[in-house]
């Protein structure tokens, strides 16, 4: 069965008026308007969690890369917003050709430090298959890291 072309044409307006409402949402909250704000502001269009969860993804990502910028890592990794949608995570991946890179190895150390200097830590992405048996440690999720799969961006939790 096909969508009539009047249904698929406001599917399409509908898909695009969306997009740019999240594009002023972000670029409103990295101009320095309040995630409070914004939440209320935005209520008609989406849940106040989903804005606030959607923002705190967005300041891990700009966090994230700016401390990777300081560090002459901007270039060796790629940071994202998974989106509005759930699950809104703050995501890195590596982005150098490991044949290419003599030190490619090292690159989840480098960047966790780096990271670690803004309070930043790398975690598996939600859903990310595992079995009962895994350890999730530092060293699991530098082999995922390096395997090319995106890690999560989350606070570092303060050692105690």
């Amino acid at each position: 069965m096909e969508i009539r072309s009047e249904l698929r044409t406001e599917l399409d307006n509908f898909t695009s008026s969306r997009n740019a409402l999240i594009d002023i949402l972000t670029r409103e909250f990295r101009s320095g308007t309040s995630a409070r704000m914004l939440s209320n502001s935005f209520a008609p269009a989406f849940s106040r969690d989903q804005v606030v969860q959607y923002l705190s993804a967005v300041a891990l990502h700009d966090s994230a890369r700016s401390a990777l910028k300081g560090a002459g890592l901007n270039a060796a990794a790629d940071t994202r917003v998974t989106g509005i949608d759930a699950p809104r995570e703050a995501t890195l991946n590596i982005a150098v050709d490991p044949a290419e890179t003599p030190d490619y190895a090292d690159l989840p150390g480098r960047i966790r430090a780096a990271l670690r200097d803004s309070h930043l830590t790398l975690a598996l992405t939600r859903g990310f298959p595992t079995d009962e048996d895994t350890q999730i440690t530092d060293d699991f999720i530098d082999d995922v890291l390096l395997d090319g799969e995106p890690v999560r961006i989350v606070k570092a939790t303060p050692a105690t």
